[in-house]
């Protein structure tokens, strides 16, 4: 089973970073619960995968990749703030991971898809789903991450969208060790600011914002136009009719 440094290199993470390495393993979202459960999860808990077998995304979706061709971690993040956001999590790992990307290949201008996708010309490249529970003061997010790097042509069109990775987008190797890297150094540099300045840089990524797009939801299909998003991570639209809406159950189809 290909490892091209993986292991290495979480094994070499910052001492703030609590990293678990895997070769194979279901889930890393399940690994990281676990752990939570056991205790033995902290803030900035980093659980990767050279293969997950079972690994899932929003809406119950299947994530799955070949061994060694895409980046699959999750992240522990505790929330001791004294009003906690659920959404932040999601924005943070967006933000940071097109930033990662950006680091890694310039030549790339991700976007972010809401409410937790990032694309590379209109395509798919990565997913984003966030685990939020409170517990007394705190709230615990178990943040997924999932990212195609060297996912070939033949197997993208097998996943019933629209896909690509970052291979096929840059026309160049990329290296799983090097884009983890990058991807830590984002979030700890935005772990260290404001939820405004997020916000911002969330927005100024909106994959969509003024376009005339369709949106699912809760099983019916409307004609939207995108407004952006809420403080509180609701996506805000405005339906044929004129009239604006919010919604947190809604997803825009590409």
């Amino acid at each position: 089973m290909l490892d091209d440094g993986l292991a290495a290199a979480v094994e070499a993470l910052p001492p703030h970073w609590h990293g678990h390495y895997f070769a194979s393993v279901p889930s890393t979202q399940d690994e990281a619960r676990a752990a939570v459960r056991r205790g033995a999860a902290r803030h900035r808990s980093l659980f990767v995968a050279n293969y997950q077998g079972a690994g899932r995304g929003r809406q119950g979706r299947a994530w799955l990749a070949s061994p060694g061709v895409a980046l699959m971690l999750s992240v522990v993040f505790q929330d001791t703030s004294a009003s906690p956001m659920p959404w932040h999590w999601t924005s943070l790992a967006s933000v940071a991971l097109a930033e990662a990307i950006e680091a890694i290949v310039p030549a790339l201008r991700p976007l972010i898809k809401w409410p937790n996708d990032v694309l590379l010309d209109g395509r798919k490249v990565a997913g984003i789903l966030a685990d939020t529970s409170t517990s007394g003061r705190q709230l615990l997010a178990i943040v997924g991450v999932g990212v195609n790097v060297r996912t070939e042509p033949s197997e993208l069109a097998a996943l019933g969208g629209p896909a690509t990775s970052l291979e096929v987008a840059a026309g160049a190797d990329v290296h799983r060790p090097a884009l983890l890297g990058a991807y830590l150094e984002r979030m700890d540099s935005w772990l260290e600011r404001s939820p405004t300045e997020l916000q911002d840089a969330w927005q100024a990524r909106f994959w969509g914002r003024g376009q005339r797009l369709r949106m699912v939801d809760l099983g019916r299909e409307h004609d939207v136009v995108v407004l952006g998003a809420e403080p509180d991570g609701s996506l805000r639209v405005r339906l044929a009719n004129g009239a604006e809406r919010r919604t947190t159950t809604g997803e825009l189809i590409l």
